[in-house]
């Protein structure tokens, strides 16, 4: 047959079973073409992917998907009405990246300090404290230790990730209630002045903020030893240290040289849980849990442990700070 023959024959509909081929070549080549998507990012996984998605929470950037980034996932996951799976495929990421433009977790309030409403009362209930409405200092301390308890930022406020710890909707009805004779004052003018008028700061007694650390601490048993570490992903003995108490809202410095300094000198002999203790001139760091026994990360092949104050540790001993 002529060239156009073959011309003609597939013109009349002689050629549709290769016209039927030629589409479905290109429907597979669609289909090819739509498999190329970004991967389902899961726990294990490591990369610059990773690194973007923890960004986006907002821990810290390691670009190992462990623990931390899972509970992370999960809680803006149970936050935002998606599937609460801990991965991040393509309705996460959507989320993630609205968020970012500030489509979704800046429409929501934040509820704080001195703020009134049926969303604190909710909130109150929630925390098991009296529900009065009134956010005020003992509603403050119950948030901080909630946040401590579940390791997020301790900050006294209650945004997205610590109302999905508490299981709590989006705070879409929240109103302020101004105290009586207030006029027109907006809600941010008037808390700011009230806070500049009575500024309040809860003081934590000693021995809860250790026993919170120590809570904290004992989260990250059996994390690596890693050399200069300081995240999950593996510690050193300093790093464990700043890490835990940042956790809570406290900066101590990152060295152990320094640490020994970051609060005031306690003896051997009144040691409560949570104190900074030191070895070997100040060369290594672990926290007192109590019991004659501290929880560290040794070196270089070892895991985050806990240890007795006896043998080469005592003799080593140096000393005791209490962070405060």
């Amino acid at each position: 047959m002529s060239v156009p023959l073959v011309m003609a024959a597939t013109a009349a509909g002689m050629g549709a079973p290769a016209y039927a081929a030629g589409k479905e070549h290109q429907a597979s080549a669609k289909a090819g073409a739509r498999r190329v998507l970004p991967r389902i990012l899961r726990v294990g996984d490591t990369g610059p992917d990773v690194v973007k998605l923890q960004r986006q929470l907002g821990v810290t950037a390691d670009g190992i998907f462990g623990r931390h980034t899972l509970h992370a996932v999960k809680l803006f996951q149970g936050s935002h009405g998606l599937l609460v799976d801990g991965q991040v495929g393509p309705h996460t990421r959507a989320a993630l990246a609205a968020a970012g433009r500030g489509t979704t977790v800046g429409s929501e309030i934040v509820i704080r300090l001195h703020d009134r409403g049926p969303a604190v009362a909710v909130l109150q209930r929630a925390l098991g404290v009296t529900a009065d409405g009134d956010f005020g200092p003992i509603t403050l301390h119950a948030v901080k230790a909630f946040q401590a308890r579940h390791g997020l930022l301790v900050d006294g406020q209650v945004g997205p990730h610590t109302r999905a710890a508490l299981h709590l909707a989006a705070s879409a009805d929240f109103t302020y209630v101004p105290p009586s004779g207030s006029g027109t004052h907006t809600r941010h003018h008037k808390a700011h002045n009230h806070r500049h008028r009575h500024h309040h700061r809860v003081h934590h007694p000693a021995s809860s903020l250790g026993a919170r650390a120590v809570a904290l601490a004992k989260r990250e048993l059996g994390v690596r030893y890693v050399y200069g570490g300081e995240s999950p992903s593996g510690f050193d003995c300093s790093g464990l240290m700043q890490y835990v108490y940042a956790r809570l809202g406290i900066q101590i410095p990152r060295v152990a040289a320094d640490q020994y300094r970051a609060g005031h000198h306690v003896s051997r002999a009144d040691l409560r849980p949570g104190d900074l203790v030191f070895f070997d001139h100040l060369g290594h760091v672990g926290m007192y849990v109590g019991g004659g026994r501290f929880i560290h990360a040794p070196h270089t092949g070892t895991v985050v442990e806990i240890s007795s104050l006896s043998g080469w540790y005592s003799e080593m001993y140096v000393g005791a700070t209490r962070v405060s």
